[in-house]
């Protein structure tokens, strides 16, 4: 892997700094502005692959994960009990290629390659907002390959369209669309304390064999979404939606065989 961990940043910044421009344009009437930044996403992932690399990935893992986070093992297990199964004291790290991130910044994805002794392979961990604004993952899973997973030239960082915000009743549009006023970000979480609005388009209904294991996820806007998988055989299937040009439309999509699925 010739791509060094600290130049990850800096090209993620690079890669939205080109971006920026036409991001900074006011949006059109009605719509929110981003509050999202893919770059917190890519600087959590390289601290969590740090800290395995210096304390070990028990207590990484254990240290960086919402209470619900939850890996495969094959089937969809609780973080402690795939920690039990797997504290083989194996070196293991990793380096994220992109991440995507919701118009709120409440929920993103970060998908990259990881290698452990002599293997190798791919990743993908779904991060949530914590109330301090700092993300833990909620969700991890990914598969060998046959060979290392070769960085990008570019680290890829997509934010979701922001959703028209609806007006109160007789209030007419919202002047400028500029979002919530300073200070009234809406507040992270899971989602169990505020109502969540619909997602901002439909995904598609699922589609699995009888017997599998299938939970969806979101970020709090609804502009992110994501659906986990397992078959009957322990096998996964992975999807994440981001709210894009009017329809909520799949930016990651993957497969892990039963015999290669990792975490």
């Amino acid at each position: 892997m010739k791509r060094l961990i600290p130049l990850a940043i800096p090209a993620l910044l690079l890669v939205l700094a080109v971006a920026g421009p036409a991001d900074a344009q006011r949006p059109p009437r009605g719509m929110m502005r981003p509050l999202a930044n893919p770059s917190a996403l890519i600087a959590a992932d390289i601290a969590f692959s740090r800290l395995a690399q210096d304390k070990g990935k028990a207590k990484a893992f254990a240290e960086t994960a919402t209470k619900e986070a939850e890996m495969f093992g094959p089937q969809r297990v609780p973080v402690a009990e795939w920690l039990k199964r797997n504290d083989d004291g194996a070196a293991l790290k990793w380096q994220p290629h992109g991440a995507w991130i919701s118009c709120d910044g409440s929920a993103g994805v970060t998908r990259g390659a990881w290698q452990s002794n002599t293997a190798s392979g791919w990743y993908t961990t779904i991060w949530q907002q914590q109330k301090k604004g700092d993300y833990k993952w909620a969700l991890d899973q990914g598969s060998a390959t046959a060979k290392p997973v070769e960085a990008p030239d570019f680290l890829e960082g997509r934010i979701a369209d922001c959703p028209a915000r609806s007006a109160p009743p007789g209030a007419g549009a919202i002047p400028g669309g500029e979002g919530p006023p300073r200070g009234k970000r809406p507040p992270p979480g899971d989602g169990k304390d505020v109502p969540l609005p619909p997602l901002a388009g439909p995904i598609p209904a699922l589609s699995a064999a009888a017997g599998a294991d299938a939970k969806d996820g979101r970020s709090r806007d609804g502009t992110l979404a994501w659906r986990s998988v397992v078959l009957p055989d322990g096998a996964r299937d992975f999807t994440v939606w981001l709210w894009k040009d009017g329809a909520m439309t799949p930016v990651i999509q993957t497969h892990a065989d039963a015999a290669k699925a990792a975490g």
